[in-house]
């Protein structure tokens, strides 16, 4: 009985470690940025960390904003790349251009759409992927070059949270 008690606690605990290690990986995904260049995600986003925005709504930039100060100190500090990833359903893909052209007619600078990549993609799958729950609030997560999510935190900054992902960088 002891034998199959410790079989079975071994056994959960491979299944919780595989299980968030799933969790934690971001997606092998083509997009394309708002200055229109193609890009193969996580390899593209081309640095060895990289902190990735994650907004599903309009009315979510405001919180994204409260961020960019940190992530441009963090930029120039660690020389951590940020990214902001509007991502939406992959129903909506057929109006991709339009999207895209009202994200970039409100973007002028060519390096923030450089950094502004939409996915059309299954919201729910990619949440899970990225180990992420909702689309009620934007999600900063860190990533190393193969997309592995180094930590995680959602809705707007604070110092808490920025602390959190500057012990990961």
């Amino acid at each position: 009985m002891a034998k199959l008690n410790l079989m079975s606690a071994a056994l959960i605990g491979v299944l919780s470690i595989t299980s968030s290690a799933i969790a934690g990986q971001f997606p092998t995904i083509k997009a394309q940025n708002l200055n229109k260049v193609e890009m193969n995600l996580p390899q593209d986003f081309g640095a060895r960390r990289s902190i990735v925005m994650i907004a599903y709504t309009q009315g979510q930039q405001d919180d994204v904003n409260t961020w960019l100060p940190f992530l441009d100190q963090a930029s120039k500090k660690s020389g951590v790349k940020y990214y902001e990833v509007p991502v939406i359903s992959s129903g909506y893909s057929l109006m991709s251009g339009f999207i895209d052209n009202g994200m970039r007619s409100g973007i002028s600078s060519k390096s923030t759409r450089a950094k502004t990549i939409t996915l059309y993609t299954n919201v729910s799958k990619f949440n899970r992927e990225v180990g992420v729950s909702g689309k009620g609030s934007v999600h900063a997560i860190l990533i190393d070059r193969n997309g592995k999510v180094l930590a995680n935190v959602s809705g707007a900054y604070s110092k808490d949270k920025a602390k959190k992902i500057s012990a990961a960088l």
